[in-house]
């Protein structure tokens, strides 16, 4: 069994300024979980056998065909109970994806789903104590992200890195949904 999750991403300049923040924040903190993880909103994640791809991939490929690439704006941090520290999407943004999270969750039903998410956030780190989540939140005071998202990714769990890794990306092409029957509407 493989460890797959689905997500959105940012640009790759994007990504490139969330590497080097969590590398600021390792200098000041330590080591920490999310550190090395690449920027992205997780919508789901799930336990498959590989010789399922095949028919998984062909289903995030079609959902990822019907949604249209669209702009993300980040202007503030915040934290969970967690010890999470993350980016928040504005509110326009907020609803948009998570609009989308939700839909992606609907029409991925043959998916047996571990883990799933309709809260949009960029995890700069997770697990803090209290004491670095304060120093992550003295380091970071102000944000302003704006980037499109254009493709549906899926992760691999790297066992060796332990870390999710970029398996593939399905581009949004924002094609409309097919009307079921209209090949009988002459």
């Amino acid at each position: 069994m493989s460890k797959y999750s689905v997500v959105f991403m940012p640009d790759a300049q994007t990504i490139a300024l969330i590497k080097q923040m969590k590398l600021n924040l390792a200098e000041k903190i330590g080591w920490y979980n999310s550190k090395n993880a690449l920027a992205h909103f997780t919508i789901f994640e799930f336990l498959a056998e590989e010789i399922n791809e095949t028919d998984f991939c062909l289903q995030l490929e079609r959902i990822a065909s019907e949604i249209k690439p669209f702009n993300i704006q980040c202007a503030d941090f915040d934290s969970y109970e967690n010890g999470a520290f993350y980016i928040k999407p504005d509110e326009k943004s907020t609803e948009q994806m998570s609009l989308l999270m939700k839909q992606i969750l609907n029409e991925s039903n043959r998916i047996k789903k571990s883990i799933t998410n309709t809260t949009p956030h960029l995890s700069i780190a997770r697990r803090l104590t209290s004491e670095k989540l304060e120093i992550a939140q003295q380091l970071f005071t102000k944000i302003d992200l704006n980037f499109n998202v254009t493709h549906l990714t899926l992760r691999k769990f790297d066992e060796k890195a332990k870390q999710f890794a970029i398996y593939k990306e399905f581009t949004l092409l924002g094609n409309p949904k097919p009307i079921q029957g209209s090949l009988f509407n002459k």
